[in-house]
């Protein structure tokens, strides 16, 4: 065999390989194998397994024979097969075993999530007697608004509640009380926006004018969440950090590689200084991260509290055709390789920035309950530049929620596209 008719198989080989983890995934996914990543349910969980054992078998010998027309080895495949099936029962039942004997310790170090209950009643005293759901939501206990002596998972009263709000780390809230007063439910609200907790609250909670909402159901419990988030979705997020590494990869790799000693020795040459201007700004979370841009003005002191203004005396010659054609921004591409930001999401603001408008504007710091982006859907809709006033801010707030609330793959890729469309256009926020 020469190397020309080794290189032709070798070739075909690898393109079967890669039709054959595909045929897998789109079974897993008929089965719904993967739906329930904990595999909480044994039985349901290896019922699933061998359908899609079944299945992939089938289409195993149904692609060789009849596809890819080529002549196999029978009892090759057959051994790779039961060593497949094998391996995949055998992890399983480890798996399963491990989850039993350790089940109570590996959830409390692997479970960082810290959910409480407002409220007592029949349906919250069902959650906390359930082991699973418990497991699985992170609930440490409950909050009673009418104070109570019992013992065991009681947290406190409404004052307690309204302290550890403010000073604890609490991710989730749920709300089983609806004869909570109205002014309590609304102060609750405000905090957790404002804290990035989210909220859910019982289906027939009867302040039912709640907005855009969403259902989760938990361990067969439904849940009437405040605020739909499709980026909590594994199988979301796994495409959208998928795009962002081949996007930032793609670019790193085929624009910066080249830009980076160009625009270097431009800037280098124009003004003293570094090339790159790093400046913390606000991350998901709310956890600060150095944004990385090529800088654009001269050596200043107000960089870190004073936004870009038109006709600014601190932008070069050549920051300002940066900054008109967002060629300063390439470089957070790095940060979006990194996991700081991700290509379509809320523009990170500097932390006075931060600091100064969470304070008045509401529902503020729920947009950084995602990564944010290098660009996203309020800058895409007008929303770009300088802040003139409060209503600019909230304008904003508005378009990056409605983001988070709506996101899909396509409209990330919408954003992209208006992204380009607004620089060959040009933009005339952009200074």
């Amino acid at each position: 065999m020469d190397q020309a008719e080794y290189s032709k198989i070798h070739a075909d080989y690898k393109t079967q390989l890669i039709i054959l983890n595909f045929s897998w995934y789109i079974i897993t996914r008929f089965v719904k194998l993967y739906n329930d990543p904990s595999y909480r349910d044994s039985a349901k969980h290896f019922n699933a397994l061998s359908k899609a054992l079944l299945l992939f078998i089938v289409f195993f010998f149904f692609n060789f024979n009849l596809i890819y027309s080529k002549t196999i080895d029978v009892w090759f495949c057959v051994k790779y097969l039961l060593s497949l099936t094998f391996i995949m029962v055998l992890t399983r039942i480890i798996v399963f075993l491990l989850r039993k004997k350790y089940r109570i310790k590996i959830s409390r170090k692997l479970n960082s999530i810290n959910t409480i209950l407002i409220g007592k009643n029949s349906f919250s005293k069902k959650i906390l007697s359930n082991d699973d759901i418990r497991t699985s939501m992170g609930i440490r206990g409950f909050y009673s608004l009418e104070g109570t002596n019992e013992k065991g998972k009681y947290l406190g009263d409404v004052k307690c509640l309204f302290n550890d709000l403010e000073n604890s780390k609490i991710d989730n809230i749920v709300l089983c009380d609806d004869s909570i007063d109205e002014e309590i439910y609304n102060d609750i609200v405000q905090i957790a926006e404002h804290k990035m907790i989210r909220i859910y609250i019982v289906p027939d909670f009867k302040y039912i004018n709640m907005g855009n909402h969403a259902m989760d159901v938990i361990q067969g419990v439904p849940f009437l969440k405040m605020m739909p988030e499709p980026l909590t979705d594994s199988e979301n997020q796994f495409f959208k950090r998928f795009f962002d590494v081949v996007f930032s990869l793609f670019v790193i790799v085929f624009v910066l590689s080249w830009l980076i000693p160009i625009v270097a020795l431009i800037i280098k040459l124009e003004s003293k200084g570094s090339v790159f201007f790093l400046q913390k700004r606000s991350g998901i979370k709310n956890e600060p991260f150095n944004c990385i841009k090529f800088r654009s003005m001269s050596i200043n002191r107000h960089s870190d509290h004073l936004s870009a203004k038109k006709g600014d005396s601190r932008i070069t010659k050549f920051g300002k055709f940066m900054r008109k054609t967002s060629i300063d921004e390439l470089p957070q591409f790095i940060n979006v390789l990194i996991g700081n930001m991700s290509v379509v999401g809320p523009r990170p603001h500097m932390l006075s920035q931060t600091n100064q408008y969470s304070k008045i504007t509401k529902k503020y710091m729920l947009r950084h309950i995602v990564k944010p982006g290098i660009t996203g859907w309020a800058q895409v809709m007008g929303s770009r530049g300088e802040i003139f006033s409060d209503k600019d801010m909230e304008k904003r707030v508005e378009k990056d929620i409605w983001y988070i609330q709506n996101w899909s793959f396509f409209l990330d890729l919408k954003i992209v596209f208006l992204t380009f469309y607004n620089i060959v256009k040009g933009d005339e926020q952009a200074y």
